[in-house]
C-alpha cells in the first residue's frame, strides 16, 4: 500500500471529470446518518470519464 496526498492522486485524473474528492462527499445522501467531517476521513476518491 502506498499513501498519497490529494495532489498525487489528482495527477491520475488530470483533464477528466468529475475528478478527486474526499470519499464521503461522492454520495453524501447515501450515508443515512451523520456524515463524518473531512478530517475524520482518510480516503481520496477519484472518478474520471474518458472523453
Amino acid at each position: 500500500m502506498r499513501f498519497r496526498s490529494r495532489e498525487e492522486v489528482a495527477r491520475f485524473f488530470e483533464g477528466l471529470d468529475p475528478g478527486v474528492s474526499v470519499g464521503h462527499r461522492w454520495r453524501p445522501d447515501a450515508t443515512g446518518g451523520g456524515a463524518p467531517t473531512d478530517a475524520e476521513v482518510s480516503l481520496w476518491t477519484g472518478v474520471g470519464i474518458k472523453p
